[in-house]
Order: structure tokens, then C-alpha cells, then sequence
């Protein structure tokens, strides 16, 4: 990774005092919309432990709900006015 990218990166996270899993969590919500279930098939980890991790999130403001899949479940997405 170059240190363009790093060093903006390490700082956002010092800023919001994001622990490793946190940061896991948002860089795949980065990538893509999704859901507890999906980000917790994706990362391997548990649901319940994605879930809060999630909320930690939204208590951030880093996370916000985007919309309801067709099932009812909650879809995530960053907040984009946060790289302000």
C-alpha cells in the first residue's frame, strides 16, 4: 500500500479511535453495501459480534443504514460526509 494512501487512512482512524475489527468492518462496507449477515460470512466472524461492531459504527457516525433488503434486513453503507 502506498504511503499516499496509508497515512490519510491511519490518521481517519486515530481520529475516530477505530480498533482493528472496527476497521475491518468499514473497509468492507467501503467497498460495497451489505449486510450483518454478509459482512459476517464475508469476514468469517461471528453475527452477533458483526452486529455490534456495526452499531459501534453508527454510534461513530461512520455507518449508516442505506436501505432494507427484500427480506427486511438492514443494508449498511459508509457515511460519505464523514472524509469531509
Amino acid at each position: 500500500m502506498s504511503q499516499e494512501a496509508l497515512v490519510p487512512g491511519l490518521k481517519f482512524a486515530e481520529k475516530f479511535n477505530l480498533t482493528n475489527k472496527e476497521i475491518e468492518i468499514l473497509i468492507s462496507v467501503l467497498e460495497k453495501p451489505c449486510t450483518a449477515e454478509q459482512l459476517s460470512s464475508k469476514l468469517d466472524k461471528n453475527v452477533t459480534t458483526v452486529y455490534h461492531l456495526v452499531q459501534r459504527l453508527k454510534l461513530k457516525n461512520l455507518v449508516i443504514l442505506k436501505d432494507k433488503d427484500e427480506k427486511g434486513t438492514n443494508i449498511y453503507q459508509f457515511n460519505e460526509s464523514m472524509m469531509k
